[in-house]
């Protein structure tokens, strides 16, 4: 090839190298391989049990002066049991809870913790001061979480001192909103294969015309969610995954709030 030659060849590399640098900047969390390998399938899911719940204690809007006592949160399930095994768990191929049926309680923004005890007092640990928010619903031993109405509660409450005046919190607790529940933590051997995605959406109804979940793999877009129901993620390689949701309106927009747009770190060994 000449000097002319060469010079255009520079010149093409200069610019696709300038383009590509372009892209990166406006989707910088992107990762293409990514995608090639995850898929995204709705998951077969049993008929719901008319199951509901009712949290106890804390009373909404209670002080529990005492900072350095653990909270402990005290919920009663109806219509279904806690701590016995749904039919059939292990045939299902994902990650299940042996010790049966359990109560997903989730304190303000982190990930669940499994209560397997009816009506029994739950230690969620120490607080720190302030306002904090229950979300709570109950699922399969498969960590599905179970959809009827009147299975989901929410408890607002104070650590230590309740700040005057009007309260003013960024998460409207009547208005439409998303709660993360799986996946979660580490998957290992069989479990790897097919791990579960659910969620639980409240005060809003998904639809293609409606509200919808968009969702993202480490950062790439999956397609958006448009009914609510459990999903599989098949595809993971080894490592630290990132899974993150949104909930948008039917007008395209985020829904206000930070738990509409949860995102969580899992592990797959």
């Amino acid at each position: 090839m000449n000097k002319l030659g060469w010079a255009f060849l520079g010149m093409a590399i200069v610019a696709v190298l300038a383009s590509c640098g372009k892209r990166t900047e406006q989707t910088a969390t992107v990762a293409p391989e990514t995608a090639q390998h995850i898929t995204i399938v709705a998951a077969p899911h049993e008929p719901y049990p008319p199951a509901k719940l009712k949290i106890i204690a804390p009373r909404e809007g209670e002080v529990l002066k005492n900072s350095m006592d653990s909270v402990r949160i005290v919920m009663q399930v109806t219509g279904t049991a806690l701590g016995v095994p749904t039919d059939a768990d292990s045939t299902r191929g994902i990650a299940y809870a042996k010790q049966g049926q359990h109560i997903h309680v989730i304190v303000d923004d982190k990930p669940y913790m499994a209560d397997f005890i009816n009506g029994q007092p739950f230690n969620v640990g120490v607080l720190a001061p302030g306002l904090h928010t229950i979300r709570a619903f109950p699922s399969f031993s498969w960590h599905e979480s179970i959809k009827s109405p009147g299975a989901f509660a929410t408890r607002t409450f104070y650590v230590g001192k309740a700040p005057k005046g009007k309260l003013v919190t960024e998460n409207n607790m009547d208005g439409p909103m998303l709660t993360y529940s799986r996946p979660k933590g580490t998957y290992s051997g069989t479990d790897t294969a097919k791990v579960l995605l659910d969620f639980y959406i409240s005060n809003a109804t998904l639809d293609t015309n409606g509200y919808h979940v968009k969702l993202w793999i480490d950062g790439t877009a999956m397609p958006d969610l448009v009914k609510w129901e459990p999903y599989y993620i098949e595809g993971f390689s080894q490592g630290t995954h990132t899974i993150k949701l949104q909930l948008v309106s039917p007008n395209g927009a985020p829904v206000a709030g930070s738990y509409n747009a949860p995102s969580e770190d899992i592990t797959i060994e």
